[in-house]
């Protein structure tokens, strides 16, 4: 019987440990913003407007446009930052007159990095990463 109790329980521990460890504090949020240039996304373009931008799991980034249909997705890493406006931001670099999403922030000190987008800059059809461009966001 005790045997059944100690497993039971280290289980429990376990599981519960491994929830903590996966609950990302981002998950969950909207970014709504109105971005005035046309911007890449991963490998697509798009034209300026209004979009959301929402992470629905750790990792994930979706963009939507102004309908709310998903248009984009690409994968993301946690970032930390310091010093950062309180206001949500996205950050773009501008290569050969292409606006790439490269960062995405809550407002807080911490941020999503897209995978790829630094990559894409150096080897893909945009080479020069010398400019940046910011866009206001806001959560709903």
């Amino acid at each position: 019987m005790k045997h059944i109790i100690t497993r039971t329980l280290t289980s429990l521990a376990l599981a519960v440990m491994g929830l903590s460890v996966a609950a990302p504090a981002q998950v969950g949020q909207t970014t709504k913003a109105t971005i005035p240039f046309d911007f890449a996304v991963g490998k697509k373009t798009f034209p300026a407007g209004n979009y959301s931008l929402s992470q629905p799991e750790q990792g994930l980034l979706t963009v939507r446009d102004d309908r709310g249909h998903a248009i984009a997705q690409v994968l993301t890493v946690g970032i930390d930052g310091a010093d950062l406006a309180s206001s949500p931001k996205l950050k773009f670099a501008k290569s050969e007159g292409v606006y790439i999403l490269t960062e995405v922030w809550d407002g807080a000190d911490l941020g999503q990095e897209v995978l790829g987008a630094k990559k894409q800059l150096i080897f893909g059809n945009h080479r020069s990463p010398e400019s940046r461009a910011a866009a206001e966001g806001s959560q709903p």
